[in-house]
């Protein structure tokens, strides 16, 4: 049972796997962008942050990442990284936050932000019903992913300025929060979406390979109920680096319900993580039960295996 103090630092067991970490996504399909937050903190309060504001094919027009800077005993209700800061101020409900400086470049050799352009953000996330933890799951929360872990689909608004050009928006978007330990490298694959048509209507899944098992994670609120997931049936298609271009997804939760979902890409965001795993974050349009929606596709990939279906994509061997 989530308490409201879980929106704020938890202690972390000493270990080099201890983290906790927080997350927030913005989806902007008429600007071609999508808005990628995330922010974390180890046992020993050393923090970092990756900041990205993406077009299609890994486009960064603005990417910032920092690791291994000192927090102290800095909380989440005042948080701040490296011009990226947060604050929960109505703790499970309510977080601002914000990105302040140089556009920057690129770190895997797409395209940056233009030389001495500036970025900023600042938005408001109000979650449109309760946060879900993956403990509510019949399948739990993995201990390798986090001692526990929410998700909540939030109505967003705010104002991103790239270059100068200023893009305010009123639109829904997606956060979430875990503690505990994080073993990138026990990790298979897996298939992370968050999607939204409207703010009453959303859901989150999490389908996990890990240690020769499938787990199911997740949540979905609909007519002013949120409940579990207990089944996901899913269909992706890939394009020939690999990176997912669409899906078709079938979701039962332990309300008897089942819910279909359509995703298309439109922007993509990829970086490393841990010594082997690649993330594949697509922003895309599409439906939830034909419904228009916003919906977020990432997919956790060993990168020598993305790297092989690459290749055979391409006609290599």
């Amino acid at each position: 049972m989530l308490e409201p103090k879980d929106d704020l630092r938890h202690r972390l067991a000493p270990g080099p796997h201890a983290r906790e970490s927080l997350f927030y996504n913005v989806l902007l399909p008429d600007e071609g962008l999508m808005i990628f937050v995330y922010t974390w903190v180890d046992a020993e309060s050393r923090a970092g942050h990756l900041f990205a504001v993406v077009g299609d094919n890994d486009e960064r027009l603005a990417f910032s990442a920092v690791d291994g800077v000192p927090v102290g005993d800095r909380d989440f209700d005042d948080w701040a990284v490296d011009g990226m800061w947060l604050r929960h101020t109505d703790l499970l409900r309510t977080a601002s936050l914000g990105f302040a400086g140089p556009a920057g470049g690129s770190a895997d050799g797409a395209a940056g932000g233009s030389a001495g352009a500036e970025v900023s953000l600042h938005a408001t996330f109000t979650g449109t019903h309760e946060a879900f933890d993956y403990a509510r799951n019949e399948d739990g929360c993995p201990a390798f992913i986090a001692d526990n872990r929410f998700e909540q689909s939030a109505h967003v608004t705010g104002e991103l300025v790239l270059g100068g050009r200023r893009i305010p928006f009123d639109t829904t978007g997606h956060r979430d929060h875990s503690w505990g330990t994080r073993d990138w490298d026990t990790l298979q694959d897996w298939k992370w979406v968050s999607a939204q048509a409207g703010d009453g209507l959303s859901l989150n899944v999490m389908q996990l390979h890990a240690r020769g098992e499938t787990t199911r994670h997740g949540y979905v609120y609909r007519d002013g109920a949120l409940a579990a997931v207990v089944d996901v049936r899913t269909s992706a298609e890939y394009d020939e680096n690999w990176w997912q271009t669409g899906l078709r997804m079938t979701v039962r939760d332990d309300a008897g319900r089942q819910t279909e979902l359509t995703a298309r890409r439109y922007a993509l965001l990829r970086f490393d993580a841990g010594e082997r795993l690649a993330l594949h974050e697509a922003g895309c349009t599409g439906t939830i039960d034909d419904r228009p929606a916003l919906i977020h596709f990432e997919a956790g990939w060993d990168r020598s295996y993305a790297e092989s279906q690459a290749r055979r994509l391409s006609g290599g061997t």
